[in-house]
């Protein structure tokens, strides 16, 4: 294999954990990649960090220094992939761990995806991830299993009310860049338009592999922490109680939002399936339909257990 690869990183005060996931990146079996990186202000030593690499590994590792800042990872991320011309692109976190055989099992199964499909069409894989803590010890969520599972049977009508597959564990062609560029403001995070993209004009496949070590900090950007206290997760709950009405019926508006937003770009690229456009219009028509329908469609297009399911048929409009 020879196809070029870009993996670019967004940074922003990743110190005590980036030296060892720029290690973890370097040290990859798959020769022919760049990484590029784009830091967001850090103030904790990071931009040291990369400047050392990067002087060790010119021909590896570049570091964009313009001076640009957003914090906003999706728009620190956006930054970087309008600059690859890459075949395959990946998206590191700062805080990971790659295990070896990472890009060069991804890119096959992507190099297996245009030799079925074409060049021109747009494909994600996106594999499994080990999660640890901030000393590399293993976290057992129950959580992750589940997710993780679910993440081979992926749907677009889940996608829009579920959880994403997270940047950490994808890679995807130029095909899917160029359709998914520039990324809508409406969308919060990068790796869910990626997803979405990809889910409703080309293909997800998953790769039955673990890849990556998902490290779960106090920092996080996103993500679930480390273990709460007794009295924490009384407090969240609490919490979480009192607001379950109001986050349910934001939900949906989020929901509808990204939706439209996606229909109106595949609408403009004239790149999106039948089926895509029909999966689209049946969830939007999911929230104008009597309540005896969105009962009856629940387990299409609402994720969760019995209780959170009928809440959305209930509280969706």
């Amino acid at each position: 294999m020879n196809e070029r690869v870009d993996i670019v990183m967004a940074t922003y005060n990743g110190m005590p954990y980036i030296r060892e996931q720029l290690q973890s990146i370097l040290w990859q079996d798959y020769p022919q990649f760049r990484l590029l990186i784009h830091d967001d202000g850090s103030t904790d030593g990071t931009v040291e960090e990369i400047r050392k690499v990067a002087e060790r590994y010119p021909d590896k590792v570049f570091f964009i220094e313009d001076g640009i800042t957003f914090k906003d990872a999706k728009k620190n991320f956006e930054h970087l992939l309008k600059m690859t011309d890459a075949d395959y692109i990946f998206l590191a976190d700062q805080d990971d761990v790659w295990l070896p055989s990472k890009v060069s099992a991804m890119v096959s199964s992507l190099r297996d995806m245009e030799l079925l499909n074409g060049k021109e069409f747009p494909v994600l894989v996106y594999s499994g991830y080990f999660t640890v803590n901030a000393r590399n010890s293993p976290i057992f969520f129950d959580r992750y299993k589940d997710v993780q599972t679910w993440y081979s049977n992926i749907s677009l009508e889940m996608l829009f009310v579920g959880g994403r597959v997270p940047g950490c564990a994808m890679a995807f062609n130029r095909a899917l860049l160029q359709i998914a560029l520039p990324m809508p403001e409406e969308m919060k995070w990068h790796d869910y338009w990626l997803t979405l993209v990809a889910c409703s004009c080309g293909k997800l496949f998953h790769v039955p592999l673990t890849t990556t070590l998902y490290r779960i900090h106090g920092r996080n950007t996103i993500g679930v922490k480390e273990k709460l206290t007794l009295f924490n997760r009384m407090k969240r709950w609490i919490h979480q109680m009192s607001n379950v009405v109001s986050d349910i019926e934001n939900e949906a508006e989020q929901a509808k939002i990204h939706a439209n937003t996606l229909l109106r770009r595949l609408q403009a690229q004239g790149c999106a399936r039948e089926d895509s456009i029909k999966a689209i219009e049946e969830f939007l028509g999911f929230f104008s339909a009597p309540f005896y329908k969105r009962v009856k469609y629940i387990g299409a297009f609402v994720e969760g257990d019995f209780v959170h399911r009928l809440a959305r048929a209930i509280l969706w409009h």
